[in-house]
């Protein structure tokens, strides 16, 4: 279920098409009715995945470019690759981690005999399938 996360496959089914734009995930999945974000704030998840892979993607920049560019440092360069990396890996991320958080969320919640149908899914909104 991890890797269709990964590959913005629906956790459940395996079906793609789940976003209506880069930047706009649809409420269920076209093919199984998968429920893809079950709250309001439920995307503070992905904004944390989102968060915690650029992160990873500068401190491996700057870690080889401190490799390759030490002792003469250029601090200038440096400084616009990194602005250029928490502004583009943020974006060209947001789908992959909207579709790895609701995996995570399915993985989860998939344990609850209520999470099966359409309309439980709409109760199941954080607080155990209670209304």
């Amino acid at each position: 279920m991890f890797g269709r996360g990964v590959t913005k496959r629906c956790s459940r089914c395996g079906s793609g098409r789940l976003f209506k734009s880069w930047f706009k995930i649809r409420d269920r999945c076209p093919r199984c009715g998968l429920r893809l974000e079950r709250e309001e704030g439920g995307f503070l998840g992905a904004m944390t995945i989102n968060y915690m892979v650029t992160a990873l993607v500068w401190l491996v920049v700057l870690v080889a470019w401190l490799i390759l560019d030490l002792p003469d440092l250029h601090v200038p360069a440096l400084t616009i690759t990194s602005i250029a990396i928490a502004a583009l890996v943020p974006l060209l991320f947001w789908p992959f981690s909207k579709t790895i958080w609701a995996s995570v969320d399915y993985l989860i919640y998939r344990t609850s005999p209520d999470y099966g149908s359409r309309e439980a899914a709409d109760r199941a909104s954080g607080n155990g399938g209670r209304s």
